[in-house]
């Protein structure tokens, strides 16, 4: 589709996973790994190099077709804008979401710029808890430091294919930060989200299972097998501290994956859309 001077390429409506489903404690702002339905859509194969934005913004500028480096809310707005009068009424120009920027790599409908951080649509993040399955950018709820911030995607200088989240503030253009655009329906109505909340009670469980097996059962057992039984009778303390501390450390690295969320375990918050038209 082409739209101003820009071509955007279709992406067929399908799901894609996003998370990580991986136990450990270092996994946890990743976590849950869940199912998202991504409507059909277009995106940039490229993020806008320096001649588009110059000739969005109505500049002068050299006709380079080097990325166009650092971001900042007031540049987004000016090129949406300017691209909105000749987008369909039922589709809307922004970032990517999360969800988007995977489906599109995975559809091969884009290609990753290595050392870069490619901004996103989304509010920053600190798990998945609560993210929308439609594939719609997600939300700021609250106000704070990172409400003048936008999730972006980091790419591995050297390994296209790796990846990481993080946040990029938008009161300020910054080196390595470059924009890429999508045409996505507008998404009306209530979204279906991640549950908000983790079964605790099964969490506390695994927990406490792992901690046993992993660290306390092996600290009274080497002494045993080593032939020092009664150490084990008399230093019980010191070897159920050092079993505690085994399974917690343990924890970080390694727990059992977690259950993916599947489409259907998702949940509607009927109160958000509801404080949502009262603003």
């Amino acid at each position: 589709m082409q739209v101003g001077p820009l071509t955007f390429v279709k992406v067929e409506s399908g799901t894609t996973y996003v998370g990580d489903d991986r136990g450990g404690w270092i996994h946890a702002n990743q976590r849950p790994r869940h199912e998202v339905r991504v409507p059909e859509f277009f995106v940039l194969e490229t993020p806008l190099n320096k001649a588009d934005v110059a000739q969005l913004c109505n500049q002068d500028g050299p006709a380079s077709t080097a990325p166009h480096e650092g971001v900042d809310a007031a540049l987004l707005q000016q090129i949406c804008a300017a691209l909105r009068p000749d987008v369909p009424d039922h589709l809307e120009v922004r970032p990517p979401s999360l969800a988007e920027w995977k489906r599109a790599r995975e559809a091969g409908a884009m290609n990753p710029m290595p050392g870069v951080l490619d901004i996103l649509a989304d509010a920053p993040f600190s798990n998945h808890r609560g993210a929308p399955m439609d594939g719609r950018p997600r939300e700021s709820s609250d106000l704070g430091p990172l409400m003048d911030q936008l999730a972006c995607i980091e790419v591995h200088p050297h390994k296209s294919e790796a990846t990481a989240t993080s946040s990029v503030p938008m009161d300020r253009r910054l080196p390595g930060t470059v924009l890429r655009l999508v045409l996505s329906p507008v998404r009306e109505g209530p979204s279906r989200t991640v549950p908000r909340q983790a079964d605790r009670s099964a969490n506390l469980r695994v927990e406490a299972l792992c901690t046993l097996l992993i660290g306390v059962v092996p600290s009274f057992l080497i002494p045993v097998l080593r032939g020092f039984g009664g150490y084990a009778l008399e230093g019980w303390a010191n070897l159920l501290f050092g079993g505690l501390v085994a399974g917690f450390v343990t924890g970080a690295i390694w727990r059992p994956r977690r259950p993916t969320v599947t489409w259907e375990d998702g949940e509607f918050h009927e109160e958000d859309e509801a404080r949502k038209i009262s603003q």
